[in-house]
């Protein structure tokens, strides 16, 4: 059962790579630097530094250091499964403060990132636990990143909203206004 498992979030991480490399219209080459397929063997050199300072970032209890990787004028992070688009460095840091505070135990873990010098897709795993939610949640997840020289400009992330509710033991149809 575990085996499987492991095969079927191997199976969806390699789709939503697959899925960011059309996105980015990166070819073949681009998803070498993609990082393994196999979760005990080490990345490639490939992955961009972005991606793991993104992470670093998000592992921090300072929402205003997630907030300094972005553009100081016009940065935009939507969080495509909540519908949720926070501007500026202020609302970057809101967005982190409170996605701290509604999922205990949010961790956010890259994978694979691949890209070039003005985009950078991070394929990561999503866990935590919901506020009020009966159990935990760890969901396979996408990030597509824009930069502006060493900055992040728009950060737009991908995952299934219905995939964590259910984890969490949560109605189809819960709404968090």
């Amino acid at each position: 059962m575990q085996r499987e498992a492991a095969n079927t979030r191997k199976s969806i991480r390699r789709s939503i790579t697959v899925f960011a490399a059309a996105v980015l219209g990166v070819g073949a080459l681009g998803l070498a630097a993609c990082g393994s397929d196999d979760d005990d063997k080490p990345k490639e050199q490939g992955t961009p530094a972005v991606a793991a300072t993104w992470e670093a970032a998000w592992k921090d209890n300072d929402p205003q250091r997630l907030a300094a990787l972005f553009t100081a004028d016009g940065a935009r992070y939507t969080d495509h499964a909540f519908h949720r688009t926070s501007t500026g460095r202020d609302g970057v840091a809101k967005w982190a403060g409170t996605t701290k505070q509604f999922i205990q135990g949010a961790v956010l873990k890259v994978d694979d990132a691949f890209g070039g010098s003005d985009k950078v897709a991070i394929n990561w795993t999503f866990s935590g636990q919901l506020a009020g939610a009966p159990k935990p949640f760890s969901v396979p997840a996408v990030a597509i990143l824009t930069l502006r020289g060493n900055e992040i400009a728009t950060d737009d992330d991908y995952y299934d909203l219905a995939d964590v509710l259910r984890q969490s033991g949560l109605p189809a149809d819960t709404n968090f206004g």
